[in-house]
């Protein structure tokens, strides 16, 4: 008799849950991640009350054009056909096709926001012909001992993963694949380097320039941050160079591994996000001394002083 009650009970009990959730309407909760601007504005609307803009109009390089827009409405579509119909076309705005001589970049920040990165034009801080060419040859050298030392270790990966065929054997191959984040705080801890063999300075002719930095023995963090500049260049990494031309610490902004990033060759540091006195973490960063055994890179070093 007391199982029968016990069973009954148990029944009544689910019935009044299930009845319970009826009632409350509960639903599963999704959390999904925001859309880059990309992702965004190609589900964005290109009609505006009733009117059609799509032979004129596309969002993503009306976003891209514009920085006052992208302060004013980040990637929200529907503001920026509002914006586009109400005011864009009275004050010529381009929103067919993308406008200036520089590309941008749409890149994830490395939380959970993107940032938008101008390709530049990079100077060089004075240097001559002559002393660009004798930079770009030291900076050369470091990007194909990079290259190469890379390039070794991905053969004996391959040879070692090819004798062990297993699928956990090429997963770990997979992990074990050099970064560029790792790339770029090697080739920062080179810069330094250098830099540790010469003299801080911001007088004279070549403190600002990479020749300073590899042959002159005079740097300072402009130098530094042309220095590092060239050797990504070499590296086929995308860089900006944050605060040229002024008297705040300077850095390479760069792109890695898909993701906005710094390399700083004054603390030969690297990392994803942003640079530590842009609000970044220090504990996050990537020292040359955590990935210098990644590596084998032979480098002149400098000999002559202007």
């Amino acid at each position: 008799m007391k199982a029968m009650l016990k069973k009954v009970l148990c029944v009544i009990l689910s019935v009044l849950f299930v009845s319970l959730l009826t009632i409350c309407d509960f639903k599963a909760v999704t959390v999904h991640a925001a859309d880059d601007p990309y992702t965004a504005l190609s589900k964005a609307t290109r009609k505006y009350n009733g009117v059609d803009y799509s032979a004129e109009y596309n969002p993503l390089f009306y976003y891209l054009n514009y920085q006052d827009l992208r302060d004013a409405y980040g990637a929200d579509g529907n503001k920026l056909i509002e914006h586009y119909a109400v005011f864009g076309k009275k004050e010529k705005r381009v929103a067919n096709r993308l406008i200036g001589d520089s590309t941008e970049y749409v890149v994830p920040t490395g939380d959970q926001s993107v940032v938008v990165i101008p390709k530049a034009k990079h100077g060089n801080g004075g240097m001559t012909y002559e002393q660009e060419v004798i930079a770009r040859s030291y900076a050369k050298q470091i990007a194909d001992g990079i290259n190469a030392a890379i390039e070794a270790q991905d053969s004996a990966k391959s040879s070692k993963s090819s004798s062990k065929s297993d699928s956990k054997s090429n997963s770990k191959s997979s992990k074990n694949k050099i970064k560029d984040v790792e790339k770029v705080a090697y080739a920062a801890g080179v810069i330094k380097a250098y830099c540790d063999l010469g003299t801080y300075t911001t007088e004279g002719k070549i403190y600002r320039t990479a020749y300073g930095v590899f042959v002159g023995g005079e740097y300072s963090c402009a130098g530094a941050t042309r220095a590092l500049g060239l050797v990504l260049d070499y590296l086929g990494i995308t860089w900006v160079h944050k605060n040229a031309n002024t008297w705040n610490d300077q850095w390479c902004q760069v792109i890695v591994d898909g993701k906005e990033g710094y390399a700083d060759a004054i603390t030969a540091t690297a990392g994803y996000g942003k640079h530590p006195n842009e609000g970044g973490s220090e504990k996050d960063a990537v020292s040359y001394a955590k990935v210098r055994k990644l590596f084998e890179v032979a480098s002149q070093r400098p000999v002559t002083r202007d």
